[in-house]
């Protein structure tokens, strides 16, 4: 039986501040604060319905990437060695066979 509309909204936002009491408890992965609620609560939301919501109400923890990406530029900020050039070969000659003086006992 389909439940009538918006009552997922109603499931989520009635037991927001225990939603919001779990993650501070360090429940942050979305699928097992689902799964812990549903026992809890006997919803009958989904799990995408449960995404939704909580995407907007829920602060999201920054990923470890950025963190090390500021953390990388505040390191370069801060080096005092001196800077590493790419190399460039295209300053230098490339070997080219029928420019080269081959010596004429190597002929056969």
């Amino acid at each position: 039986m389909a439940t009538p509309r918006g009552m997922h909204k109603v499931e989520f936002y009635s037991s927001l501040n225990e939603i919001k009491e779990l993650y501070d408890q360090g429940y942050v992965v979305q699928k097992i604060l689902y799964e812990e609620m549903k026992k809890r609560k006997d919803w009958e939301m989904s799990y995408w319905s449960f995404l939704k919501y909580a995407k907007l109400e829920l602060p999201l923890k920054k990923s470890s990437k950025t963190e090390t990406k500021k953390e990388t530029l505040q390191k370069e900020e801060t080096n005092d060695e001196p800077p590493i050039s790419k190399a460039d070969f295209s300053t230098g000659k490339k070997w080219n066979p029928h420019t080269v003086d081959i010596d004429p006992d190597r002929i056969l």
